[in-house]
């Protein structure tokens, strides 16, 4: 069975920023342990999305947001399929 993925991404890849995809549910994972106000704030420069549906979202950050939510180049946080297509 083919696994369908959505994409959803932060504001600065229109700004033509390099980033990578990560994975939706360590995505709202991160977005969980900071302060409400904070984690709003980052969220805000992302595409909405269910977080019911995180594990078919491929979130594609810049090192920038992606620093702000302390994912780094985890393997477990970068999105397997993305790996894969490069």
């Amino acid at each position: 069975m083919r696994q369908v993925f959505r994409e959803r991404e932060c504001n600065h890849r229109d700004e033509g920023a390099d980033g990578e995809f990560y994975n939706g549910a360590f995505y709202v994972q991160a977005l969980q342990q900071l302060p409400i106000n904070r984690a709003m704030e980052v969220a805000g420069k992302v595409g909405s999305f269910f977080w019911a549906d995180a594990q078919n979202i491929r979130v594609w950050l810049c090192p920038r947001c992606a620093g702000e939510l302390n994912l780094g180049d985890s393997p477990r946080s970068i999105s397997q399929v993305a790996r894969r297509q490069a």
